[in-house]
């Protein structure tokens, strides 16, 4: 009867025990299995990482030498626990600002977030102007009326 008893409680405490849904989204840039304190943790004690602290919202740690900006959210932010990774990603195309990540929270509450922050990249990414997307990639420079060709010089008779 014992065992039996014992055998229940311990399907009952890791019934109970067992984390929150994970969601990874966005580019591959963090390793979600870890879970939230891991990953934290983890980017707080990168070398170089500059950090802005908040009480509320989110912290945001930038890696300029990775060009990433991991934003780690705070016990009131809706979405909490998630870590949200912006970084530039370069092209032959040019460059485009990438988001991902880890939720391991409120669902809804991380999509929310992620409708706002896939809006926001979107109006960045319009923002730059690609030479190599457009047709002007085509043309010689000195076909463009800013950059005129060179006078042609007089050649000396002899």
């Amino acid at each position: 009867m014992r065992a039996a008893l014992l055998i229940g409680a311990a399907f009952l405490l890791a019934g109970c025990s067992q984390e929150r849904p994970v969601r990874q989204f966005g580019s591959a840039f963090l390793d979600c299995s870890q879970g939230f304190d891991a990953l934290a943790a983890e980017i707080k004690r990168t070398p170089a990482i500059i950090a802005e602290e908040y009480d509320r919202g989110t912290s945001a740690y930038r890696d300029d030498r990775a060009s990433a900006l991991y934003l780690i959210t705070r016990p009131d932010h809706p979405a909490h626990p998630a870590i949200f990774v912006r970084h530039v990603a370069l092209s032959s195309e040019g460059a485009s600002i990438v988001s991902g990540g880890c939720g391991f929270g409120d669902l809804k509450a991380l999509d929310t977030e992620l409708k706002a922050y896939s809006a926001f990249d979107r109006m960045l990414n319009a923002e730059y102007v690609c030479h190599l997307c457009s047709s002007d990639r085509l043309l010689s420079p000195s076909a463009i009326d800013r950059y005129p060709p060179p006078p042609i010089q007089p050649q000396p008779s002899e």
